[in-house]
């Protein structure tokens, strides 16, 4: 179990979703994952529903805006970036190829937050929290336990993250090849993949741990979601499998092996 305090920066520290039927996202998400929520509302319209395990934050959902539903706009898990000073690194997206899409404001007390584009396309969100540095529980089921930037030409966007976040490029040999993360502090937080779909936008992508991925595979597809990548093993990582929620939001599961 880890437990966690304070996110470095450079490392994802929360992720919440934006859904057009909050309610029955997290009916689905309680039912695949435990998942208990306290209910923040920020306005009369806008309720953040915190998602908890065993008492320990792991996520949010929320209302996708009226206008990203009637625009269309497929909802998606978003991922935050933990930084020590938001504006310093606000300055740094546009010389590093990005675009900030929502300047640097204050959450209710919970933070500050940037929406931005890396140089390629892909969203994702700055944040730097007050009393909530991010999730409060990480690596176990029903916490997130990894993340990977999705992006036929991901190769471009490495350079931005060491230059705006201060990450390290870390090159891992795999069978046929090498894996490229991002190293924090010495750990790894994070990963580059081809996507499945050459014509999908770039977006950055949630793994979630689960205690049996196709025990969890079985629940979801009984819940509406529907099986995008069929599970697989990976020596040493696990069992994973890609999903999209009843309302299209595309994610990971991901059984880890028993720990020795």
């Amino acid at each position: 179990m880890t437990k966690m305090e304070k996110f470095a920066q450079g490392a994802p520290a929360w992720v919440d979703l934006q859904s057009p039927d909050q309610e029955a996202s997290k009916r689905f998400y309680a039912e695949l994952f435990g998942w208990e929520y306290q209910d923040n509302p920020m306005s009369p319209e806008y309720v953040y529903s915190m998602a908890s395990v065993g008492g320990s934050a792991v996520a949010a959902i929320a209302p996708q805006a009226t206008e990203a539903v009637n625009a269309g706009i497929t909802t998606a898990w978003n991922t935050y970036f933990s930084v020590d000073d938001i504006e310093a690194v606000v300055e740094k997206v546009a010389p590093a190829g990005g675009r900030v899409l929502m300047a640097a404001d204050d959450v209710e007390g919970f933070g500050r937050m940037a929406l931005i584009e890396d140089s390629i396309g892909a969203p994702l969100t700055l944040w730097q929290g007050k009393s909530l540095t991010g999730a409060e529980l990480i690596n176990e089921p029903g916490s997130f336990i990894w993340h990977e930037l999705a992006a036929g030409n991901w190769e471009h966007a490495v350079p931005f993250y060491i230059d705006v976040l201060g990450a390290e490029k870390a090159e891992v040999p795999m069978e046929g090849g090498s894996f490229t993360m991002l190293r924090v502090d010495g750990q790894y937080v994070a990963g580059f993949r081809d996507q499945e779909d050459e014509n999908s936008t770039p977006r950055w992508e949630v793994y979630f741990g689960i205690a049996d991925t196709d025990a969890g595979i079985a629940t979801a597809r009984a819940s509406g979601a529907k099986l995008l990548v069929e599970p697989f093993d990976v020596e040493g990582i696990g069992r994973m499998a890609m999903l999209s929620d009843p309302q299209g939001a595309v994610f990971w599961i991901l059984q880890e092996p028993p720990a020795e």
